[in-house]
């Protein structure tokens, strides 16, 4: 059950100068102007400057990943902190090659193989709490010299560029900053890489940055600051918006109308496509597993689970959602852009998953469905993340939808640092709204 949202986004702004989305900064090689632009958006789960300690691992603009991504296509370049990188053959080893005049802020230096080896321990240390953690554990980091680093597995990995790319899942930080400083150094201001800097974080309020003079890329940012305030609820950054106190905002599209009649103008991501879901979750448990208990989950049955696709009307949520401006995403990752895409996939999606309640209902029947299940309410996360203001629309939408069918549910309002902990400890037996890195 998914949708891949299209370029256009719901960003709102007002004056003429254009801008990506807040996480995604607007970098162009002409001179900035002299201006402080204002993003009103959702608070991070987690305020914190510890990307590793961030629950979802929340994106702080001022770092870098090692692998760049094209803003437009996706495709992965050497816009991070890699010039380039390889495998071997059987993909157990994947070594990063670094920029040689990449440099930290505030004169912390070049950033080197060991400042990624200590960022690396720092991700993967017991106490580590973002949900990407899993996604880039290694037998071994190893430091070849001051610009090659190296990463080793028990067994292949094939998407490691990805997780440094696409979902950033590491982030580095200075090596020279933490022996000088500590955590409380990172705390209070710490250094990154990117064309922008932390100035100051206002905790409840927001974060404020700046441009980075000469910066080692040779980009300039539009802004000479940038501020992204924390605004929760969608009336706010509208007011917000339209008294001038914001410059960019991010709109649910049933308030967009009020900001267009009042002169406002859509900005598109630079981002190709950002990937929106609902996870039938729990399904890496098996018959027996302890947190799985003895009622199990009714979608365990695969009579219920196509039945739970069959009562998604996905053509409707698109317009509901997305005003259109979204594709069916038939599998979760899969993309024609994808080396290794099937279109039999897409072409078999709807005999076998498409919208039919009548189906939807004779499956339900045929599973014994609700009698023959101990737990047979299915619970829906209603939560709510940064960029995607549609979550809470999207969950009751499909609450609707199975309801209609004949299948039980309960709203379950859960934030999401709640939600990601359930799925660390693999007791995650929800329905949840889901997003992926651009594909």
């Amino acid at each position: 059950m998914s949708e891949r949202k299209q370029k256009k986004d719901g960003t709102l702004r007002r004056g003429w100068r254009a801008m990506s989305l807040a996480v995604a900064l607007a970098l162009s090689p002409i001179a900035a102007s002299a201006e402080r632009v204002v993003v009103a958006m959702n608070p991070p789960t987690v305020e914190t400057n510890l990307f590793w300690m961030s629950g979802p691992g929340e994106p702080l603009p001022w770092m870098q990943s090692l692998v760049g991504n094209d803003p437009v296509s996706g495709v992965y370049d050497d816009s991070g902190l890699a010039k380039s990188w390889s495998s071997n053959a059987d993909m157990t080893e994947w070594t990063f090659f670094l920029h040689e005049n990449a440099q930290f802020h505030n004169g912390w230096g070049p950033v080197t193989a060991q400042d990624v080896v200590h960022s690396y321990n720092l991700h993967t240390a017991a106490d580590a709490t973002y949900g990407g953690k899993a996604l880039i554990l290694a037998k071994e980091v190893v430091a070849l010299d001051d610009h090659t680093v190296v990463f080793r597995f028990d067994s292949p990995h094939s998407n490691y560029a990805f997780y440094h790319a696409g979902r950033y899942e590491m982030l580095i930080y200075s090596k020279a900053q933490f022996e000088a400083e500590g955590i409380a150094g990172y705390e209070r201001m710490p250094a990154g890489s990117a064309p922008y800097q932390f100035v100051e974080r206002r905790p409840g309020e927001g974060v404020v940055l700046a441009a980075v003079p000469n910066h080692w890329q040779g980009l300039q940012p539009d802004f000479d600051e940038l501020e992204m305030r924390w605004a929760r609820e969608p009336a706010v950054k509208l007011a917000m918006l339209l008294a001038g106190e914001a410059d960019i905002v991010q709109l649910p599209r049933d308030i967009q109308k009020d900001a267009l009649a009042r002169g406002m103008k859509i900005v598109s991501s630079q981002n190709a496509a950002m990937q929106s879901m609902m996870i039938l979750n729990g399904q890496y448990l098996k018959a027996g597993d302890e947190a799985l208990g003895t009622a199990g989950v009714p979608w365990s049955d695969i009579r219920v689970r196509e039945a739970m696709n069959r009562a998604i009307n996905r053509d409707e949520m698109i317009d509901v959602l997305y005003d259109g401006r979204a594709d069916k995403l038939v599998r979760w990752g899969a993309d024609p852009r994808h080396e290794g895409w099937r279109p039999d996939m897409a072409e078999r999606f709807d005999a076998m998953y498409g919208y039919d309640p009548a189906r939807a209902k004779a499956l339900l029947a045929e599973a014994g469905y609700p009698g023959k299940f101990a737990s047979p309410v299915i619970p829906i996360v209603l939560t709510e993340l940064g960029g995607n203001p549609e979550f809470g629309t999207m969950a009751e939408m499909v609450q609707a939808y199975f309801e209609s069918v004949g299948l039980q549910t309960k709203m379950v309002e859960m934030d999401w640092a709640s939600l990601g902990a359930l799925g660390r400890a693999k007791t995650a037996l929800v329905v949840n709204p889901m997003r992926n890195a651009p594909v």
